[in-house]
């Protein structure tokens, strides 16, 4: 921030600076986990990648990444090897696009989906695409544009533009749903008519056609013919290429992280990977919140943030998918001056076909009481019971911890604590011990909770992930 207010034109001198160029990951889901698959397979190719692992993805945070690479002379000590990757706000992407991206240097952007979040600042989502656009008029010739296909909004973005396009997206028909109730069911971008599914993967991502003028949704280069989800730890892809077909396993899970592989693997080939670097995307880690992995006291804690109805929708179909009961701690705040001012958005994630595979639940956050009116009308209390709030003498009924975990259809044992820190020791307490304890939340409660997890040595720092 200094910097900049000094110089405001900081951030496009250093890029200027970095050999390799620069590949900008963004849209509303995704971009962190997309960037740190590409950087995998970006070292195995030999190159330096240098990018915003902390998920700073504003100017001042993209802006840091590169001066903490900087020498006191202003001059980047990256490398020849070096490029960069950047995770970028969608909201931010026209401002930033412009200082990173320059000709011959190569320059990729890479777009992974477009949903409802955080309407207070992105209105709605055609203002995005409109500012977008834009932006996007003024890139080199010979950047090349890594879209996901199974938006139709990405899929005709700046339609007129001459450069280079990677299009990606899912094959399987057995992922397919007949509908998807977070979809905000988007109009053809070419001319406003209705579109068609022949199927659906996630909210309004899928293969679609318009009634009226015909745009359809184009062939993909990379594709996942096969997904299989094989739990909340790993997920195996049959990836087709322009020059090869292989079997991925991912150690992640869920619909939205085959998403992501497929949209590196894209990346990668838009960046001239060899395939041999390509295929190391299943050596990925997660970032922090990412599904982050955490020891406590000898219990195994997920971390996932979940920040809009698609991606909280998603992270708990990826938990509770394979249709085993797990326990859960879930988080919504909307403090002033973070991410979520409004909390209306929780009516559109899909609690109801859910219902069943909880035995228990801890609620936290400062609208965790939202949440428990929303998880009442979604059928997770039994006959319509209130949810109870948690007290130090009876912090949940005394068989919790050992009770056997309940079949499809049985109510969630749910208690409230708005206090995260509290929350997670009493959601621990209330989860078997043989058992892993899932934390889905909004962002201020997770910040809360990892900074009380590193306070203690559980986790280190966000720049070690």
């Amino acid at each position: 921030m200094v910097a900049l207010a000094i110089d405001r034109s900081v951030l496009a001198g250093l890029a200027a600076q970095i050999p390799g160029g620069s590949v900008v990951v963004t849209g509303t889901n995704g971009k962190g986990t997309t960037c740190r698959m590409l950087t995998v397979m970006m070292r195995a190719a030999g190159m330096r990648p240098i990018l915003n692992r902390e998920g700073s993805n504003q100017p001042s945070g993209l802006a840091t990444t590169l001066l903490a690479e900087a020498r006191l002379t202003g001059r980047l000590a990256a490398g020849e090897r070096a490029a960069a990757v950047l995770e970028v706000d969608e909201g931010s992407l026209p401002e930033i696009l412009p200082q990173v991206s320059r000709p011959a240097a190569g320059t990729t952007l890479i777009v992974t989906n477009l949903f409802r979040d955080q309407m207070d600042r992105y209105l709605e989502l055609e203002a995005i695409t409109g500012r977008w656009e834009r932006a996007l008029a003024g890139l080199p010739a010979d950047a090349t544009l890594v879209l996901n296909a199974d938006d139709p909004r990405l899929a005709y973005l700046a339609p007129d533009l001459p450069n280079p396009r990677v299009y990606y997206g899912l094959d399987d028909a057995e992922c397919s749903r007949e509908a998807d109730v977070t979809s905000d069911f988007p109009r053809c971008p070419r001319c406003g008519g209705e579109l068609r599914y022949g199927r659906i993967f996630s909210a309004h991502l899928g293969h679609w056609e318009c009634r009226d003028c015909g745009l359809a949704r184009p062939q993909p280069q990379v594709r996942a013919r096969k997904v299989d989800l094989l739990g909340p730890g790993l997920t195996r892809l049959q990836v087709t290429t322009p020059a090869t077909e292989s079997v991925l396993e991912i150690p992640l899970p869920g619909l939205y992280n085959a998403y992501n592989a497929i949209a590196a693997v894209a990346g990668g080939i838009a960046c001239q990977l060899p395939d041999s670097a390509i295929a190391s995307v299943q050596n990925a880690t997660t970032g922090f919140f990412r599904m982050e992995h955490v020891r406590v006291d000898g219990r195994d804690v997920w971390l996932a943030l979940a920040k809009n109805p698609n991606g909280y929708t998603e992270v708990l179909r990826a938990v509770l998918g394979d249709g085993q009961p797990r326990h859960l701690l879930l988080g919504l705040n909307d403090r002033p001056g973070n991410q979520q001012p409004d909390i209306s958005w929780i009516w559109d994630i899909d609690f109801e076909s859910l219902r069943g595979l909880v035995p228990a639940a801890v609620l936290c956050g400062n609208r965790c009481g939202d949440l428990a009116v929303r998880l009442k009308y979604a059928g997770w209390l039994a006959g319509g019971a209130a949810a109870s709030p948690a007290s130090p003498a009876s912090p949940a009924s005394p068989a919790s911890p050992a009770s056997p975990a309940s079949p499809a259809g049985r109510a969630t044992d749910i208690a409230i604590e708005p206090d995260p820190v509290a929350a997670l020791r009493l959601a621990l307490d209330r989860t078997p011990a043989s058992e892993p304890l899932w934390v889905v939340s909004t962002y201020l409660v997770l910040w809360q909770l990892r900074g009380w997890l590193r306070r203690r040595g559980y986790v280190g720092p966000l720049w070690e992930r």
